[in-house]
C-alpha cells in the first residue's frame, strides 16, 4: 500500500510539473503580446476582475473540499452507492452554486467605477468585458464538479493532461487573436470557450472512468455522511470567507488607492510569483489524496513522520525559490518589458516574504484537508481576514503597493501561521506544537542567512544583459542548493528523499 501511495503520487507530481512548464512558456509569450499590443490599464483590469471573481467563489461555500474529504472511504473501499449518492449531492449543489455566482456577477456591474481609481477613458466596453469574465466562471461550475472524482482517486494527471490541452489551447487561440485583430472583447470569449471545452470533456472522461454515476438508482445518503458534509460545508465557508478576503482584496485596493497602471506593473510580478507558487502547489494538491488514503488507513506516528518529510520538502523548494525570486525577478522583468516596469527593491522583498510565509503554510493545509479536520480553525480566516483589512488599507494610502502587501504579512504573522498548525497538531496528532515551531524557526533562519548571502554575491553583478541573467542564475541554482545539503544532509526527511530519488533514477536505467 505504501509503496502504491508513493508511486501513485511520483505520478501526479511528474505529470503536475511537466504539463505546467509548458503551459507557462506559452503564458509568457501570451502575456508579452498582450503588454505589447494593449495598454497596463487592460493588465490591471485583468488583475481586478480576477479579485472580484474571486469573492463570487465564496458562493461555494467550500462544498468542493467537504466533498472531496467525503470521497476518500467510499473509493477506497469501492463503494460505489455511496461515491454515487455523494456525486449526485456534488452534482446538485455546484448547479445552483453556478446560477448564484452568474446571478451575483452580473448585479455587481454597476459598482464597477466604484473599485477603480481613476476610470480609463479608453475602454468603452468596460462592462462588457467584465461580463465575460463573469460567464467563464460561472459554467464552469456545470460541470467540473466531476473532476474532484478523478483527483480523490488518485488519478490527478488526466485532470492534470485535460486542463492542459485546454489551457495550451486557449494560449495559441488568444495569442493570434491578438495578432489578428486586438480585440479584448474575442480574447475573452476565447477563454470562455476553452473553459466550457475543457469542462465538457473532463466530465466526459468521469463518465467513461467511472460509468456507475450514469445510473439513475441513487441512494440518500446516510445521516452520518451529511452530518459531516454539512459540518465540514459550514467550516469551509469561513476559510473560504477569508481566504477571498485576504487574497482577493490585495488587487480591489491597489485598483482603488493606487490606480489601474500601478495594478499593470504589479500584475506582471504576481504572473511569475503565481507561476512558481502554482508550480510547488500542484505538487501538494498531487499528494492530498494519498495523504486522505494514508490517514484512513495508518497510526498517527507515521502520518506524523510523512508529515516532517513533507515539510522538509516544502522548505526547500519554497525556500529555494524564494531566493531565485529575490535576486532573478528584477533583472528578469528587466530583461523581459524593460525598466519601466520595475518595481522597487523594498516591494520585491515584500512580495518574496509574501510568497514565503503563505508557502511555508501548505504542508499544514494539505495536511488538514487530507485529515478533514476544518472545523476546530473555521472562525481563524475571519480574524485573518479582518486583521488584513485594517492594515492593508491605511498602509496602501500611505505606501502603495508594498503597504498593501505589508498588511498581508502582519495578518499572516499575528493569525494562521501558528493557528492551522495548533488545529492540526492538537486535534490529528495530539500533540502540541513546540516541535513543529521549533522546526519552522530553524529552517527559516537557514533560509534568510542562504538568501543575504546568495543576494550579496548576486547584487555584486550589473542588472542588465542576458549573460548576467543566466550567470545570476546559475549562482541561484548552486549556491543555496549546496548549502542545504551541506547543512541538512543528515537529516532523514533529506535521506529519505535521496534514497527515493536514487530509487527512481534506478528503475529509470
Amino acid at each position: 500500500m505504501e509503496k502504491s501511495r508513493t508511486y501513485n503520487s511520483v505520478k501526479n507530481v511528474i505529470f503536475s510539473i511537466g504539463t505546467y512548464i509548458i503551459t507557462l512558456i506559452l503564458e509568457f509569450v501570451s502575456r508579452t503580446i498582450f503588454i505589447h499590443l494593449l495598454t497596463e490599464e487592460y493588465l490591471g483590469l485583468n488583475g481586478l476582475f480576477a479579485n472580484i471573481l474571486s469573492f463570487l467563489s465564496l458562493a461555494e461555500l467550500g462544498v468542493g473540499t467537504a466533498m472531496s474529504y467525503a470521497l476518500y472511504k467510499p473509493l477506497k473501499e469501492n463503494d460505489t452507492e455511496v461515491v454515487k449518492s455523494i456525486m449526485y449531492l456534488y452534482r446538485k449543489l455546484y448547479c445552483i452554486i453556478g446560477f448564484i455566482v452568474l446571478a451575483v456577477g452580473f448585479m455587481l456591474t454597476p459598482f464597477l467605477p466604484h473599485l477603480i481609481k481613476e476610470m480609463p477613458e479608453n475602454m468603452p466596453y468596460l462592462y462588457l468585458y467584465y461580463i465575460l469574465y463573469v460567464l467563464n466562471s460561472g459554467i464552469s461550475y456545470f460541470y467540473t464538479y466531476k473532476r474532484s472524482i478523478i483527483i480523490c482517486d488518485q488519478k490527478e494527471y488526466i485532470s492534470t493532461i485535460s486542463t492542459t490541452i485546454a489551457g495550451i489551447s486557449r494560449l495559441l487561440l488568444q495569442i493570434i487573436v491578438l495578432l489578428v485583430t486586438k480585440s479584448y472583447s474575442l480574447y475573452l470569449v476565447v477563454m470562455i470557450l476553452t473553459t466550457l471545452g475543457e469542462n465538457i470533456v473532463i466530465s466526459t472522461i468521469a463518465g467513461k472512468q467511472y460509468p456507475y454515476l450514469k445510473e439513475r438508482n441513487v441512494d440518500a445518503l446516510s445521516s452520518e455522511i451529511t452530518t459531516t458534509i454539512k459540518k465540514n460545508v459550514f467550516a469551509m465557508l469561513f476559510h473560504k470567507i477569508g481566504t477571498a478576503v485576504v487574497s482577493a482584496t490585495d488587487n480591489i485596493i491597489i485598483s482603488k488607492f493606487v490606480g489601474l497602471v500601478a495594478l499593470g506593473v504589479y500584475s506582471n510580478y504576481v504572473l511569475i510569483v503565481n507561476a512558481v507558487t502554482n508550480l510547488l502547489n500542484k505538487i501538494f494538491t498531487s499528494l492530498t489524496a494519498s495523504i486522505g488514503n494514508l490517514a484512513l488507513a495508518d497510526d498517527k506516528e507515521h502520518v506524523e513522520k510523512v508529515f516532517y518529510r513533507t515539510l522538509f520538502m516544502n522548505i526547500w523548494s519554497r525556500g529555494f525559490c524564494a531566493i531565485c525570486l529575490l535576486c532573478l525577478l528584477q533583472p528578469f522583468i528587466n530583461l523581459w518589458l524593460g525598466n519601466r516596469f520595475l518595481l522597487t527593491n523594498a516591494t520585491l522583498i515584500i512580495i518574496v516574504i509574501n510568497f514565503y510565509l503563505k508557502g511555508v503554510r501548505s504542508t499544514v493545509l494539505t495536511f488538514r484537508d487530507a485529515t478533514g479536520i476544518f472545523w476546530y480553525d473555521r472562525y481563524k480566516p475571519l480574524i485573518e481576514s479582518v486583521c488584513n483589512l485594517v492594515f492593508s488599507i491605511p498602509l496602501a494610502i500611505k505606501y502603495g503597493i508594498s503597504g498593501v502587501l505589508l498588511g498581508t504579512i502582519l495578518s499572516t504573522i499575528l493569525v494562521p501561521l501558528w493557528v492551522e498548525p495548533y488545529v492540526l497538531f492538537k486535534y490529528y496528532f495530539k500533540k502540541g506544537i513546540g516541535q513543529y515551531m521549533a522546526c519552522q524557526c530553524k529552517y527559516a533562519i537557514v533560509i534568510i542567512i542562504i538568501a543575504c548571502m546568495n543576494y550579496k554575491i548576486c547584487s555584486v553583478l550589473p542588472m542588465a544583459g542576458i549573460g548576467i541573467f543566466i550567470l545570476k542564475l546559475l549562482i541561484c541554482i548552486i549556491v543555496p542548493n549546496v548549502c542545504m545539503i551541506l547543512l541538512w544532509h543528515k537529516k532523514e526527511e533529506y535521506q529519505y528523499y535521496y534514497h527515493l530519488v536514487l530509487k527512481v533514477l534506478g528503475k529509470a536505467k
